[in-house]
């Protein structure tokens, strides 16, 4: 019940963290924003939920009772307040402000998080990851949905309701008393399990970064790309939800099947095997039964991504919460870097443009992931011992 429930938790907050894209096309309309002010307003958000998630990690390592669970689900919320701010020239800036501390609330929920689950001793690692995980992927999925249904009906006032919702969250929390995992018995656990601790934690940060830059890119401009083929605001929501919907479903098959073949194995066969999908959907991406193949995107190229989740828990290098905050919230927020550096490129060049490139990024870091197979099997340099003089009789 522990584990069901925190993986609610992070539905939650990654609803809030996803509803940003799908009604940008709003935001822009409503508040007469460029494509590049619209984007760097998802960037606010989305940089600061992940860029501050490594010094969150670091934080609290000694203690066991979910502060920040409680809040940041009541922060996180805060983005649902688009509709109060005012109409003119000042609103940009506060758009930005609330953007930021929405982020600061969805960044502090995610390291707590991941301790929390590795407290439940009698679950396997890989199974708590990827139910915790698949949590947050059916969040991010359905927060496209849920937003552009609420803002197209309602407008803006429709988000309001769902300021509500942290208050269940919290209160499950409190009843099942969650506790979070401390630093020396993870990390005792860490060195129990000699064959994982052979990978370096940053090869796999490294690997993961390319796949993160291209789901940013495919997550964020989906709907408006959908947007300008004319499609409703509400199928672009739609679209992003049937990608994570893949990764949610692929998350726990995956995770079977790495049982027995490897995490890294399996990451870089999901990595390579979601290219076909994301191609054969670029070429007919204006057709509606297109958003079938981005449900077989999201179920290799996600599932990818938990995978290297669980390598990183047994990776060598830092401790274990600055682990995991680096490669929740450090991997993301160097993808969103990237994507705020490509906004005025996409503005200048069109949207369509840069979606073509997506497929690249899975493919290096597919090709990264098979370098560190071959520096892995790789025998270390060794000497032999110097020969003894022979000593005189």
């Amino acid at each position: 019940m522990q584990l069901f429930v925190l993986a609610g938790v992070h539905f939650l907050i990654d609803l809030f963290a996803s509803m940003l894209p799908a009604i940008l096309p709003a935001i822009r309309d409503e508040f007469s924003l460029s494509l590049s002010q619209g984007g760097y307003v998802l960037v606010a958000l989305l940089l600061t939920c992940n860029g501050i998630q490594p010094l969150i990690g670091h934080m609290r390592a000694h203690k066991r009772r979910p502060l920040f669970l409680h809040l940041g689900l009541i922060v996180g919320a805060s983005i649902c307040l688009l509709g109060v701010l005012p109409r003119g020239n000042s609103t940009y800036p506060i758009m930005i402000i609330l953007a930021m501390v929405s982020g600061c609330g969805i960044a502090i929920v995610h390291p707590e998080g991941l301790r929390a689950i590795h407290s439940i001793g009698r679950i396997p690692p890989a199974v708590s990851t990827a139910v915790f995980m698949a949590g947050g992927f059916l969040g991010y999925s359905s927060g496209g949905a849920v937003s552009a249904f609420l803002v197209s009906r309602y407008g803006f006032k429709g988000l309001y309701p769902l300021t509500l919702c942290p208050v269940v969250g919290i209160v499950m929390i409190l009843f099942l008393r969650i506790r979070l995992a401390v630093e020396r018995k993870v990390r005792d656990k860490d060195l129990a399990q000699t064959e994982n601790n052979q990978l370096s934690f940053w090869l796999i940060m490294v690997m993961a970064i390319p796949a993160a830059i291209s789901t940013t890119i495919l997550t964020s401009l989906l709907p408006t790309v959908l947007n300008e083929l004319d499609f409703e605001l509400t199928f672009g929501g739609l679209s992003t939800t049937m990608f994570g919907l893949g990764g949610t479903v692929g998350a726990f098959i995956w995770a079977a099947i790495a049982h027995k073949k490897g995490e890294l194995r399996c990451s870089i066969a999901a990595l390579f095997l979601a290219i076909p999908f994301l191609v054969t959907y670029l070429i007919f991406i204006d057709n509606r039964m297109a958003i079938w193949l981005l449900f077989g995107a999201g179920f290799c190229s996600m599932s990818a991504y938990i995978l290297m989740i669980t390598l990183s828990r047994h990776a060598k290098g830092l401790k274990f919460g600055q682990r995991m905050g680096f490669m929740v919230g450090g991997t993301w927020a160097v993808a969103f870097m990237v994507f705020s550096a490509l906004l005025p490129a996409a503005e200048h060049f069109g949207t369509d443009a840069l979606f073509r490139y997506v497929p690249l990024g899975y493919l290096f870091s597919a090709l990264f992931g098979l370098f560190i197979i071959f520096k892995a099997k790789k025998p270390p340099n060794t000497q032999l011992p110097a020969q003894q003089p022979a000593s005189k009789a």
